[in-house]
């Protein structure tokens, strides 16, 4: 393999997301769409409301019948019609009638408007029925008209977005039982390292308990991603050349951790020159720096390094987000907001840092960042307390206090 390419970050993210492409879409059921890209633009077939109804328990009213009703002098109507929701009227509603309406039910012809049950009384039964009306609507009052909410024809939902539960009621409300959606991505994850550890095994002289296994597991899961598998390898290149060539066969992404730097005992290094169509990179980030990345055979590989804050880092910079391309995501990062920086941070120009940082709403209205302590890529504490990562820019040599800059927030904000 040749030596390492050195690229700025943004170089780096312009590669990866250059080199994949989204997966064919899939039809998925409504109950299975939540949190899927949509991939094509959901129109409305009909308008929402389909049909004039009331918004309110009442009476539907010619608002003119009643324009001169008030306490003092109620205006008396007939009671021609009951209509329930479900039930579409069986006449129109002439001068000096009245239809008993619940909420969504369709308005019959000729009403305009709705009296409230409060601002009416009811006396008699049946054919006797009258609503004497102690408060004149304005026309529409309490109605709602067809395609108030959506006109017929609309687009509702763009191509790209992340679909919620409230998108997939509307999808509902439209009679689409299915959408097409991204594809569930098939995940190999390898993490390397004879020093590692099952969490349930004793320490001995020399090794650590593996972490980051479950970490990345965990948000691969939360990106879209399904495990075809999450094992440990050792240190042996031609097992880790056999296991990573296997994956690459069965899975759309493989990800490795650990063993991509310029250490005498990196065995996926060593393995990756014999697998091809793979680079080292040395990335101008930090944390982070080594990286390995390619598509071979159209599969997105990534080489992670081993310390917790740079496989969090690199992941959650360039890995999710290709993985949002290959959904079909339009919104590729996490949600970027502005802030000002708490406390100095030093940095070096020509290089993009993220700092693990905790973010806080003061008094003054601005959300402000401050590092969850010691930014050493080895330690687990600071990812743990972090909201996000403070983007440090390429061309900053350092961050003063006050600072206007920006963050990546992975949970929400303290107030």
């Amino acid at each position: 393999m040749t030596q390492p390419v050195s690229l700025t970050y943004t170089e780096a993210r312009s590669r990866v997301l250059a080199a994949v492409r989204p997966l064919p879409p899939e039809q998925a059921p409504l109950e299975d769409c939540n949190g899927r890209a949509l991939r094509e633009p959901l129109l409305a077939d009909h308008p929402l409301p389909p049909f004039r109804n009331t918004a309110m328990d009442g009476f539907a009213v010619r608002s003119a019948d009643v324009a001169a009703a008030s306490e003092r002098h109620p205006v008396s109507l007939r009671v021609v019609e009951v209509l329930p929701a479900g039930h579409a009227p069986a006449r129109t509603l002439f001068p000096g009638e009245a239809a008993r309406i619940m909420t969504g039910a369709m308005l019959p012809e000729g009403a305009d408007a709705i009296v409230p049950f409060e601002d009416a009384v009811r006396t008699g039964t049946g054919g006797d029925e009258h609503c004497e009306v102690r408060r004149a609507p304005a026309p529409g009052e309490h109605v709602r008209e067809p395609g108030a909410d959506v006109a017929r024809g609309a687009t509702v939902i763009p191509a790209g977005r992340q679909l919620s539960p409230q998108d997939l009621a509307l999808a509902a409300a439209l009679g689409h039982p299915k959408l097409a959606v991204s594809p569930r991505i098939r995940v190999a994850l390898f993490s390397t390292g004879d020093e590692l550890l099952d969490v349930d095994q004793p320490l001995r002289p020399g090794a650590i308990r593996d972490s980051n296994l479950l970490m990345l597991a965990l948000l691969l899961r939360a990106s879209g991603g399904v495990l075809t598998r999450a094992e440990r390898l050792r240190d042996d290149v031609a097992h880790v050349t056999e296991r990573v060539r296997d994956a690459l066969a069965a899975s759309d992404v493989v990800l490795t951790i650990g063993g991509v730097s310029a250490g005498d005992f990196d065995q996926v290094r060593e393995a990756l020159a014999k697998l091809g169509h793979i680079e080292l990179w040395r990335v101008a980030m930090r944390p982070g720096r080594p990286q390995a990345f390619g598509t071979p055979d159209g599969r997105l590989f990534y080489g992670l390094p081993g310390n917790p804050a740079s496989v969090a880092c690199v992941f959650e910079t360039l890995v999710r987000p290709a993985m949002r391309v290959l959904q079909g995501y339009t919104q590729l990062d996490r949600p970027r907001v502005p802030v000002r920086v708490a406390e100095r941070i030093e940095s070096r120009a020509g290089r993009t840092d993220f700092v693990r940082a905790t973010l806080t709403w003061r008094d003054d209205g601005l959300l402000w960042a401050s590092p969850t302590g010691a930014q050493v890529s080895g330690h687990l504490t600071p990812q743990s307390r972090a909201h996000g990562l403070l983007v440090v820019p390429e061309a900053s040599a350092s961050l003063e206090p006050g600072d206007r800059a920006h963050a990546l927030v992975m949970r929400p904000p303290e107030s």
